[in-house]
């Protein structure tokens, strides 16, 4: 009940309170962009480099906001993306940080409000398919039904920070490339990779219907990292080899190549 409360309330907050942030004016492409980066472990850049300065939250210079800012120079950038944040954490944690005069924020979050973690888990050592295709089937009802309140409301508690902001949100990838044959060890079967990537398609589908829902501008860059999921030529996924938490994470290359040419353009659109 708490769940489905957060988003509601969030929604009458932003008809209620705030009808001048509804009609606000995007603000000018000539004005100087003051940027703040809000999300989970794929926004912070976890499976990349990592500053030890950010203690749990694992962010890096690899990640897409700070590789954005580095290239565009904006007049202000600030992240606060950290690993293992669900929305309700970014709502609670992060939207604070957005200020009046913030003209940009981006989002990556969800992932973690459907448990996919704890997903890829079950179907990386479940004795049998059917135990994988469980976890998966709860996984994308969650998505289905909680994961786009969790992004409203975020994005709600931005407008009111923000009126003029222009609001990105990116999503994820797939993890997996279609096919058989895989040589990655410790990934799951091929029916397994299937179910998780529909799981991912399911997640992306019902965030990107929340964000335009409510004037965000979602990403996906499940185009940009075709060809680049695990059991492909020139993977940008961090294979399970690589331990926790950099497993299931984009590598730099996916951050650089992937994620920052989507942002770029998306940013740059009128």
């Amino acid at each position: 009940m708490r769940r489905l409360l957060v988003p509601v309330l969030a929604v009458l907050l932003l008809v209620g309170l705030a009808p001048a942030a509804v009609a606000a004016p995007v603000a000018s492409a000539q004005q100087a962009t003051r940027y703040v980066a809000l999300g989970d472990s794929y926004a912070a850049g976890v499976g990349a480099a990592t500053d030890a300065a950010s203690g749990e939250c694992l962010r890096g210079p690899d990640a897409y906001p700070a590789l954005w800012a580095e290239r565009r120079g904006p007049a202000s950038f600030s992240t606060v993306a950290c690993s293992g944040a669900t929305s309700g954490e970014v709502l609670a944690r992060q939207v604070r940080t957005v200020s009046a005069d913030t003209s940009l924020v981006t989002i990556t979050a969800g992932g973690n409000d459907t448990g996919f973690g704890p997903v890829l888990a079950t179907c990386s050592t479940a004795p049998d398919d059917e135990t994988c295709f469980r976890a998966v089937r709860g996984g994308e009802r969650i998505a289905e039904l909680f994961a786009p309140g969790g992004l409203i409301s975020v994005i709600v508690a931005v407008r009111l920070q923000a009126p003029d902001a222009r609001i990105v949100v990116l999503g994820y990838p797939r993890l997996f490339e279609p096919g058989a044959a895989c040589d990655v060890p410790g990934v799951p079967n091929a029916a397994r990779r299937e179910a998780l990537n529909r799981a991912a398609d399911t997640l992306n589908d019902a965030l990107a219907d929340a964000a335009q829902r409510f004037r965000g501008q979602f990403v996906d860059v499940r185009d940009a990292f075709a060809g680049h999921g695990l059991c492909g030529a020139e993977p940008w996924i961090n294979p399970p080899a690589a331990g926790s938490p950099a497993a299931y994470h984009p590598t730099a290359a996916g951050y650089r190549d992937g994620y920052l040419p989507a942002l770029d353009a998306a940013a740059a659109r009128p």
